[in-house]
């Protein structure tokens, strides 16, 4: 009877601590944008039939997810492929602490300036024109850094980390040449929204023209340029040429996470498209 009771006092014990533990922690992007609203729901939701608990939680971007991850304030988070590429250059001890465990959808960079303006195509992005590039922590502001060290007129551009609608009107103003995001392309975005209204005065450029033949840690390209459309039409679709990144899921691998990371990647592998939210009836 007394082994009896050390047994099932032991499995309560057991089943106390699996419920104890903390949640996994993923990290995701600004609140309501589809890093957090779509990705980081929709992974927390297959992780949690495997049995995990999870905290879905913003962060300022892409760089901000990779700080979290890598100092192990986040197990598992989402960053655009050049963003991480950049933090990796610069963060080479903390990069051993984050490894790529499997990618969603494709995000273009776009460039929105004056029509007919200071800068008309992407040759006028040098010395002497300004642009805003968003916050700092964020995956666009990543984008812009990373791409100054492709192209060497880039880095001679004035470069200003501030995002937001009031940025983007601020090039129509004057103040700036140029504004530079980072959205997928069969996405709504405020931006784009923005800058296709018909009295906007403001236009999307080509931006297609360095060496994108970096490659990430696994072999595949951090660029490709392809051509996305801005705008529907009922005869003809506009198009820009832009570079194309993928989205990448990255993890911690510091701690005892090996199951999980095994149970995230194969959600990733076999799921992608409901981690998406592309499943069909969603």
């Amino acid at each position: 009877m007394q082994k009896l009771k050390i047994a099932v006092f032991s499995l309560a014990a057991l089943c106390f601590s699996a419920m104890a533990k903390d949640p996994i922690v993923i990290t995701t992007g600004q609140q309501g944008l589809t890093y957090n609203a779509t990705y980081g729901v929709n992974l927390a939701s297959a992780l949690g039939e495997y049995g995990y608990q999870t905290s879905v939680v913003p962060s300022k971007g892409s760089l901000d997810n990779l700080d979290r991850v890598a100092s192990g304030e986040a197990t598992l988070g989402f960053t655009q492929a050049d963003a991480y590429q950049f933090w990796r250059s610069r963060h080479a001890n903390e990069a051993q602490n984050v490894d790529i465990i499997g990618e969603l959808a494709s995000e273009c960079v776009f460039v929105a300036v004056k029509k007919d303006g200071k800068v008309t195509s992407k040759g006028d992005l040098k010395e002497g024109t300004k642009i805003a590039v968003g916050e700092p922590t964020s995956g666009s502001y990543a984008s812009w850094q990373y791409l100054q060290t492709l192209e060497k007129n880039y880095a001679k551009v004035e470069t200003y980390a501030k995002g937001g609608i009031r940025s983007l009107a601020k090039v129509n103003t004057g103040e700036y040449d140029a504004f530079l995001w980072v959205s997928a392309p069969d996405r709504n975005n405020k931006f784009l929204d923005a800058v296709m209204q018909k009295d906007s005065g403001l236009e999307i450029i080509d931006f297609n023209s360095w060496n994108a033949d970096a490659k990430l840690p696994n072999g595949k390209a951090v660029y490709t340029i392809e051509k996305a459309t801005t705008d529907s039409g009922i005869i003809f679709n506009s198009t820009v040429k832009v570079p194309r990144t993928k989205t990448l899921v990255v993890a911690n691998t510091a701690g005892d996470n090996d199951q999980l990371l095994e149970d995230a990647s194969t959600i990733l592998l076999k799921n992608s498209s409901r981690v998406q939210g592309t499943a069909s009836g969603k």
